[in-house]
């Protein structure tokens, strides 16, 4: 035998066995989660700085029955450090799917979405260790509470700002029966405008391709010689803000929209973070209301003071009228080969709904943007639901405004066979007469019968100007159509 007998070895062996067991326990104590009578031992006192809870309050409230680490998923043992992870909005939703759904689309939970550290979450509003239910007197929802809790972060709120539904269903009339008819309405303005373009587009693109084959569309791609003017310089620098104030817009908006995108935080931190691209966004926004007024101005001096009163009621008028509905149905047959296509005048019945629609766009957009914007100054005046209809007809309305142009608006200048890639006209202000005749041969003929074409005729733009209107627009082009993509995709 060794050094050692039997006995001795077995001694040994026993012995490690029996520290592997302790270290063994030791390790599944620690692994093992404290229960909520541990964490309340420090937390219902507030010992060592540990936030207080009330200990017979959580025991009463509908989260009293889990256990602390249902939320506190992070903590998994104690005492736990002083720093752990924070309790989220997604943390809720593995029990309140539903209401974190209705969260996400509010301007609460868009923001939260994007990463704003100080955007109000559930625990804004609800108080975890507390969850008592709306009708409980105690909780921080229930009429009585519901104002002080708004304050918290609106100061100065008036009672009528607590009517706002921080969860929607807009789809449900039981909830709010003007939300869901608002929303209602904004998706059958959807559905109508989309799909009555659609169609014309559809039908609009396979009669061009045609018309290109059979070298009957041939004449309107022409460039030198001698144009018309046919945009002033107030129209031409009125478009392009129009144009920079729009995009701009649309890209601090859209990731509002669908914070939850793959695309949406990218394009957040592009411009610098949500603070800064809603600033950006009511910028552009303050930019929409002077580019309106000031036309509406510009039109006024033009009627009122110059007596151009044909600018309303004649031939060059953008108000919509009898012909345009002949028009819209003499189009129609063109597209379907059963007749030549209609004469156009100075306004097509497509141009003429392009303008009006921002007339409508800024005002519907702009007024329920001042509510969002504004929420304290205008719940002294109205009810906090009317912040949930200007939700929903605001967002409904962007998507309504930024598919049109980045689709139908960009297919009717810039996409069409008889345009592509790009129609400059909008920003050197000038058509090749050739064109002109082709486009608009009842304009023309005016032009002629009344004397007038000589003085509207002027030499072609500078090839420098042409390059950058060509260089401009298409990337004005390209990153509409990108956005509508991205916002498609994102569902």
């Amino acid at each position: 035998m060794g050094a050692y007998g039997t006995d001795e070895k077995i001694r040994w062996l026993g012995a490690c066995l029996l520290v592997l067991c302790l270290w063994g326990a030791s390790r599944a104590t620690a692994a093992s989660p404290p229960s909520a009578a541990e964490c309340l031992g420090c937390h219902a006192s507030g010992v060592m700085g540990a936030p207080r809870v009330d200990a017979a309050g959580y025991a009463h409230g509908r989260h009293g029955a889990f256990s602390c680490i249902t939320c506190h998923a992070s903590i998994t043992s104690i005492p736990h450090p002083a720093q752990v992870a924070p309790v989220t909005a997604k943390t809720c939703a593995g029990c309140h799917a539903a209401a974190y759904q209705s969260y996400l689309s509010t301007a609460h939970g868009q923001a939260a979405a994007l990463g704003l550290a100080d955007a109000p979450t559930c625990a804004s509003c609800h108080d975890p260790h507390l969850a008592l239910p709306p009708t409980d007197p105690a909780s921080r929802v229930s009429p009585a509470h519901r104002l002080a809790t708004c304050g918290g972060c609106h100061t100065g709120a008036d009672p009528k700002l607590a009517g706002y539904d921080p969860h929607p269903q807009p789809d449900d009339p039981a909830k709010s029966a003007l939300v869901t008819w608002a929303h209602y309405f904004m998706v059958a303005l959807l559905a109508g405008v989309f799909g009555f373009f659609g169609l014309h587009t559809l039908l609009w693109l396979q009669r061009s391709f045609v018309g290109r084959a059979r070298g009957e569309l041939a004449p309107l791609r022409h460039f030198g010689g001698p144009h018309i003017q046919r945009f002033s310089v107030a129209d031409r620098l009125t478009h392009l803000t129009v144009i920079l104030s729009f995009m701009l817009l649309a890209l601090t908006g859209l990731p509002l929209m669908h914070p939850t995108a793959a695309w949406a935080p990218a394009l957040t931190h592009f411009f610098g973070g949500v603070h800064e691209m809603q600033l950006i966004h009511l910028v552009n926004a303050a930019i929409t209301f002077g580019y309106f007024f000031f036309h509406l101005c510009y039109l006024g001096y033009r009627v009122l003071v110059k007596k151009q009163r044909y600018r309303l009621f004649g031939e060059d008028s953008l108000i919509p009228n009898w012909t345009d509905i002949k028009d819209i149905g003499r189009n129609f047959l063109w597209f379907l080969y059963l007749a030549p296509p209609p004469k156009m005048g100075r306004w097509t019945y497509w141009e003429k709904f392009d303008y009006w629609a921002v007339f409508w766009g800024v005002a519907i957009i702009g007024a329920s943007g001042l509510l969002l914007a504004a929420p304290v100054f205008f719940t002294r005046f109205i009810p906090g639901i009317w912040l949930n209809v200007s939700f929903v007809v605001h967002s409904e309305e962007a998507l309504l405004a930024t598919g049109f142009i980045f689709i139908f608006h960009f297919f009717h200048n810039h996409l069409r066979p008889q345009n592509f890639p790009i129609d400059v006209a909008i920003f050197t202000g000038r058509v090749p007469l050739e064109r002109f005749k082709e486009e608009r041969p009842l304009h023309y003929e005016r032009l002629v019968s009344e004397g007038r074409l000589e003085q509207s005729i002027v030499p072609p733009p500078s090839t420098l100007m042409t390059v950058i209107s060509v260089i401009f627009g298409a990337a004005v082009v390209v990153t509409g159509v990108v956005l509508i993509a991205l916002v498609i995709f994102a569902g």
